[in-house]
């Protein structure tokens, strides 16, 4: 009976959405509208808490439970797990959307209905899209005769809290962008005689989307350190890329809406970086669900799936990228300004922006295109990123510290030093003693500790001066950013690694700590059972600092194994371990890391995700939402 109301709830959100799409292309009265967005997101909301009913309670009749659970799941694994497979992943996907699009019907009014109408109207043909892309291709609904007695279990890498807050942040952002497309598609859509301020109703949508995907590629991150047991926090992973290409648009976008409210200026440039954000965020979709990568985040083999999304995505780029070319030109302005001022400095770390884009881009996308027109398989790593997109932002970076201190049009040469020699004193200041405690001087260290500084310390003097409520949300992003570089060239540079055999009792020292392999326990979870290495941590007073304990796990009914790192953090380094196979004659393989001022990546994206939150709040403010 449940699967059946799941099904029959998914249908009606199809009807739902063509109902919207008809309504609001026809102007029929607005109670039609209303209804139709207000079924939408009902009907969504049941057909996706059905679903986790039935993985709660475990309805083995049902193809997508039998195929992601077992009766030995915990219960956090058998919520969480609803959006772990690409069915149930798609069906979030739909509710979110779904969500988004009440948020936009909530702002109708008189003096925006035309432009309202549109908006939605552009939403309910994403939806659409959606919903028949599951229906026909994923349903997780499907049911299978005779019903199993037990499920085939769930990927043990998957089985971690993690897994219930990063994936839903990120459809946030993903679909978060399809608001600031949809507003764009209708702002093209209007008659010269139409005149609404388009970018105050777009602004909200744009930072909340940007805001929630910044914490999710975060908290991926944090996922992927303590869980793959490599001791890195980003693997440049094609599907990592995927939802880091849109995050870079998604930054350019929301910098250049501050030149349209401020200045009426780049118009044109904004419409065009919301259509091609949204856009890349479908394209990651199609990369995740096609089954063309072979990656730990894919959830699709089914060539039909990414078919269906790659003649989707060509099909609404073509639409928004031809209309954006004919009526573009009446969102043209001449409200012209120098280079030296705070509209240049934003156009260039767009510019910026879009080339760090497109090398990423290129690195995804053409060993996929090799492969598909000769067979040849390639693969592109972290030297080509590294070596491409570092040297692009370190400039995007010096013009973030130099542009909060310009004016708006022209900005006066000799003054522009002038505003930053204290700024520049402290970066240098901050620098020598960083290296003075660490004694370990490369290029890409003393760079990257410069910018990271001149962030910080460039945000700091904004504070001391005389400041706009509405600066704030910047100058605390901002400050989370310079917080993030310093993290990412701690741990990049002055990481210390150790990979060796240790037996029972046995000794090794790493930077200033000698640890101890105690002794092995095995213990057992709820659905594993482990082997758990016990190191005692040492400091150069023989004083014990911490215990930790790496464990090795199976999975009998999945019949694999994952690594469980154990780390110790402070504000200044972590000490993690990882303990792989070995026995107690041989000894086990063990991999040691001295990871310094890594936890400032994440404090630094936690305090950019403040700054997003604060940001989206003023502007939401603004519109009265």
């Amino acid at each position: 009976m449940t699967p059946s109301l799941g099904n029959l709830s998914l249908w009606l959100s199809l009807l739902f959405a063509i109902s919207q799409f008809l309504s609001t292309r026809k102007n029929i009265n607005l109670k039609f509208v209303s209804i139709s967005v207000t079924g939408l997101l009902i009907s969504s909301l049941i057909s996706f808490f059905l679903l986790m009913y039935l993985h709660i309670v475990s309805d083995f009749s049902v193809l997508n439970v039998f195929q992601n659970s077992h009766t030995t799941k915990p219960l956090i694994y058998k919520i969480s797990g609803v959006w772990g497979n690409h069915e149930g992943s798609m069906l979030l996907w739909i509710l979110v959307l779904t969500i988004f699009n009440y948020f936009i019907f909530k702002l109708f009014n008189k003096k925006n209905s035309i432009f309202i109408l549109k908006t939605l109207q552009v939403q309910a043909f994403i939806s659409i899209g959606f919903i028949l892309f599951t229906v026909l291709t994923s349903n997780p609904f499907d049911r299978i005769f005779p019903a199993q007695p037990d499920g085939l279990g769930f990927n043990p890498i998957l089985q971690d809290p993690a897994l219930a807050i990063h994936p839903p942040l990120l459809y946030v952002g993903y679909v978060g962008f399809s608001a600031a497309f949809s507003l764009s598609i209708a702002t093209l859509s209007l008659n010269n005689n139409e005149k609404i301020p388009w970018y105050n109703y777009m602004k909200p949508f744009v930072v909340a989307a940007w805001t929630f995907l910044t914490i999710g590629i975060a908290l991926g991150s944090i996922w992927a350190y303590y869980e793959l047991g490599w001791g890195g926090w980003w693997f440049w992973d094609p599907v990592e890329n995927a939802s880091f290409m849109p995050w870079l648009l998604g930054t350019a976008l929301l910098h250049s809406l501050i030149v349209v409210e401020k200045r009426k200026s780049l118009q044109t440039w904004v419409l065009l970086l919301a259509i091609l954000a949204f856009l890349l965020s479908v394209v990651g979709t199609f990369l995740v669900r096609s089954g063309i990568l072979t990656s730990v985040h894919t959830f699709a083999l089914d060539p039909s799936r990414g078919l269906y999304i790659l003649i989707f995505t060509a099909l609404i780029g073509f639409y928004s990228l031809t209309l954006f070319g004919s009526k573009s030109k009446n969102y043209f302005n001449n409200n012209y300004f120098t280079f030296f001022s705070k509209e240049g400095s934003i156009l260039v770390n767009n510019i910026l922006m879009i080339v760090v884009c497109s090398t990423v881009f290129l690195g995804t996308m053409y060993p996929l295109i090799i492969e598909a027109f000769t067979g040849n398989k390639i693969s592109v790593g972290e030297p080509y990123y590294n070596s491409t997109v570092i040297p692009i932002m370190i400039p995007a970076i010096l013009v973030m510290g130099v542009g909060p201190f310009l004016s708006w049009g022209k900005e006066n040469k000799s003054n522009i030093f002038k505003k930053l020699i204290p700024n520049i004193l402290i970066t240098i200041l901050m620098t020598f003693f960083i290296f003075l405690f660490y004694q370990s001087y490369t290029v890409i260290g003393i760079a990257g500790i410069l910018l990271s500084f001149w962030i910080i310390s460039n945000n700091f003097m904004m504070l001391i001066k005389k400041i706009k409520k509405y600066s704030i949300s910047m100058i605390i992003s901002h400050l989370g950013v310079g917080l993030l570089i310093l993290g990412i060239t701690g741990s990049s540079v002055w990481q210390k690694e150790k990979i060796i055999k240790m037996k029972i009792n046995e000794e090794i020292k790493i930077e200033k700590y000698n640890i101890v392999f105690n002794k092995i326990n095995e213990i057992s979870g709820p659905n594993y059972i482990a082997i758990q290495g016990d190191f005692l941590v040492y400091d150069k007073k023989r004083k014990i600092i911490t215990k930790l304990k790496p464990e090795n796990r199976f999975y009998p009914i999945e019949n694999n194994f994952t690594t469980e790192a154990s780390i110790h953090t402070n504000l200044f380094r972590d000490l993690y371990i990882v303990l792989g196979e070995g026995n107690l004659d041989d000894g086990w393989v063990v991999r040691i890391y001295h990871n310094p001022l890594v936890i400032w990546i994440w404090i630094g994206a936690l305090v950019i995700f403040l700054g997003g939150i604060t940001s989206t709040n003023l502007s939401m403010k603004k519109i009265k939402i």
